[in-house]
């Protein structure tokens, strides 16, 4: 399923559900079909997702060095969350600017996998 990040501040950002609901986790917000992330909510939500940077370049080096070719998962294709994040980031980093919300839709909600 595709879930759609908009601002008037922004472009939308699309992405996977999976990428979605994790990056909605981070945030305590719900995997809901719609929802929103005010200004006021984002300097924290800001600061968890820098945290997710420090977290997940631990996690991105442990996953290339256990990586099984074997099954047509190269090191070099995995991408780690922080980085599919960059969008997303600057997207509530320039909303939080233009004091504008984010809204996300989705078909249905997608707590879980």
């Amino acid at each position: 399923m595709i879930v759609k990040f908009q601002s008037v501040a922004t472009a939308d950002v699309i992405t996977f559900a999976d990428v979605a609901r994790a990056l909605l986790r981070i945030l305590g917000k719900e995997a809901t079909a719609r929802g929103v992330i005010t200004p006021e909510e984002m300097p924290e939500a800001l600061a968890r997702l820098a945290a997710l940077g420090h977290r997940n370049g631990d996690a991105a080096q442990e996953q290339a060095e256990h990586a099984d070719s074997g099954i047509g998962i190269e090191a070099h294709e995995l991408v780690a969350l922080s980085q599919r994040a960059q969008p997303f980031i600057r997207m509530i980093d320039r909303a939080h600017l233009a004091n504008k919300p984010v809204t996300w839709v989705a078909a249905q909600d997608f707590h879980d996998a």
